[in-house]
């Protein structure tokens, strides 16, 4: 989550320093713009420009660096930092690359086995928060749960074809986590949604099966029958999904 932001300083700082300060000539002439720039001057040309922005782009992915570490209680000190590159700029670096090497892996290493627990944490709280949700649910007159884990409750049963799992079904549906947080609405859209019931997580191609066209039913989905532990963009890992489906139509397929 946050340590690829390490190796991507590294890689670079590495990259910047050796396609640019690969002489002493040159690195006199940068130790030298530490007592002769102010950031107060105008610029004179394009080249100070160029290396102005440079120094802003890498002065954002560094502040961004601090923030993001610092949500794992890891906390990086910008004077040190800064010190860090005008040493290597100026060729007295107090680390052996070797050294900085090591040292780097170390940090790599122990920001993942914190962004491990915290992940973990937030696993276990999402579990805990879906199966809670259930229960809560399960209450309600009519609501059941089956040997998969699916909850549901059917609104309106509706007539005429039940889906098979080859069928293309159009539905309406709204979709939330159990905090109430929509992520996805079929109705804002203004326009339903067809696809073939296969194609989609476990969890609807269980539940639609329990009504007929012109039926409704609220689907509690656990992350066994949706997206697991991993998650999708918008729905963290471990989420028990809500939906409010719409059977619309089905276009069976050859039965």
């Amino acid at each position: 989550m946050f340590s690829f932001l390490i190796k991507g300083i590294v890689m670079l700082f590495m990259t910047f320093f050796t396609s640019t300060i690969n002489s002493k000539e040159i690195g006199s002439t940068i130790a030298s713009s530490f007592s002769n720039t102010s950031v107060n001057e105008p610029f004179k040309n394009e080249f100070d420009q160029w290396s102005y922005a440079l120094g802003v782009s890498l002065g954002n992915y560094a502040s961004n660096l601090f923030l993001d570490q610092s949500k794992l209680g890891v906390y990086l000190r910008k004077d040190v930092f800064l010190s860090g590159i005008k040493d290597s700029i100026l060729f007295k670096s107090k680390l052996s690359s070797k050294m900085v090497s090591q040292i780097l892996n170390k940090l790599e290493k122990k920001l993942s086995i914190l962004e491990d627990n915290i992940e973990n944490k937030i696993l276990k709280k999402n579990a805990i928060e879906g199966e809670k949700y259930a229960e809560k649910i399960l209450v309600t007159k009519h609501a059941k749960r089956s040997s998969t884990g699916l909850v549901f409750l059917i609104k309106r049963e509706g007539k005429g074809l039940s889906p098979n799992k080859n069928d293309i079904v159009t539905v309406n549906y709204i979709g939330t986590l159990t905090n109430g947080q929509e992520f996805d609405n079929s109705y804002k859209r203004g326009k339903p949604l067809s696809f073939p019931l296969n194609s989609v997580i476990l969890g609807w191609q269980e539940g639609l099966k329990y009504i007929k066209e012109g039926g409704r039913i609220e689907l509690i989905i656990p992350p066994s029958l949706a997206y697991g532990t991993k998650g999708v963009s918008g729905i963290p890992g471990n989420s028990t999904l809500i939906f409010d489906v719409e059977l619309i139509n089905v276009q069976p397929s050859s039965r």
